[in-house]
């Protein structure tokens, strides 16, 4: 269960359930229709910061008439702040056996992300997925009372996240120099906007970017996201992908870290010693580590289309052999779930 507006990967993750051959009944966190750019009405903005989310999808009454009504293995959750701590346990009551699992993509030990009923359901959770290495450590996620974590790597969807044509219509449309896919904050803002000022041209794709202030006129900010196909369109039609990480999220690798190089895209990554380990410098990847770095790294690269290409080539080719698309992760996720009890393993 989870979200499951446009462009979520929650979306793609249940496809990739269904690749594997399970059965997946899907309890959406969200109502029909909604999606990614809606704005949060004011009672839902009260409830988010005191950490009470609305279940607005009647979400906790859905889940325990499923768990009584079916037989399930596993319930599976991602970012499914509204569910109560009760709901978990009166499923357990009704099925035993029911193993649950709570996949993170966000750092749980902030507190936007953590919801008080999550809070209150560490416990409970027979598994806790994280793609935050931190996370996992001792003195994270398990000293608030995870019983048992578990880090993976992100993935990415076969299906999607693959290489385009890039012809002359998918560069009018979508092609750029230099090009940002994501959120705006105000870290990444000031890095593109010295990009700019330094002559070179960017554009950007994603939500919240009327939020910049003085933009340069080199800056083309499209006012809205891409998701799935266009977005690896736009990633496919641009010479350099920029990845940021979050700060907020103390992220070392983001969904994109992953995503861009199975696009096929030439990735141009803020450093750190996690995603170094998995794409190799200066051979898989590009990296920075501040602002004159990345400026200095964007010239070279434009400059050097050969090179740049010969790179993304061999990124694709690492991410394609390395396991790391959704299938395999949740394949790898199930196996970990039952490594303990090989008796208790789910029905495909």
């Amino acid at each position: 269960m989870g979200q499951t507006v446009p462009g979520s990967r929650t979306l793609q993750r249940i496809q990739a359930m269904e690749r594997l051959g399970h059965e997946v009944r899907v309890i959406p966190t969200n109502l029909s229709g909604d999606t990614y750019e809606d704005r949060p009405s004011m009672i839902q903005r009260l409830r988010y910061r005191f950490r009470l989310p609305l279940d607005r999808a009647s979400a906790n009454e859905v889940l325990i008439n499923e768990a009584g009504s079916s037989k399930s293995d596993v319930i599976w959750l991602e970012r499914s702040v509204e569910i109560k701590p009760a709901t978990l346990r009166a499923v357990k009551a009704m099925t035993p056996d029911v193993q649950l699992v709570w996949y993170a993509e966000d750092d749980m030990m902030n507190p936007a992300h953590l919801s008080r009923y999550v809070e209150r359901s560490l416990p409970l959770f027979d598994l806790w997925v994280t793609t935050k290495s931190f996370n996992a450590m001792p003195g994270e996620m398990p000293a608030r009372g995870v019983r048992r974590a578990l880090f993976v790597n992100n993935s990415f969807d076969p299906e999607i996240h693959r290489p385009q044509p890039a012809d002359d219509a998918l560069r009018a449309e979508f092609g750029a120099d230099i090009g940002f896919v994501g959120t705006y904050e105000k870290e990444r803002a000031e890095s593109i906007r010295k990009l700019c000022l330094a002559g070179l041209a960017v554009r950007v794709w994603g939500n919240d970017w009327d939020r910049m202030p003085s933009r340069p006129g080199n800056l083309r900010i499209e006012g809205r996201p891409v998701y799935d196909l266009e977005y690896a369109k736009a990633v496919s039609a641009t010479k350099i992908n920029l990845c940021f990480l979050r700060k907020d999220n103390r992220d070392l690798q983001t969904c994109r870290s992953i995503e861009i190089p199975a696009i096929g895209g030439f990735m141009l990554h803020e450093r750190n010693d996690e995603i170094t380990g998995l794409l190799a410098e200066g051979t898989e990847a590009a990296y920075f580590e501040n602002d004159e770095e990345l400026i200095e790294a964007c010239r070279y690269w434009l400059a050097n289309g050969d090179a740049r290409e010969a790179i993304a080539s061999r990124g694709h080719d690492r991410i394609m052999g390395g396991g790391y698309r959704h299938d395999d992760r949740i394949a790898y996720i199930l196996e970990e779930l039952y490594s303990a009890n090989t008796e208790m393993a789910p029905r495909p």
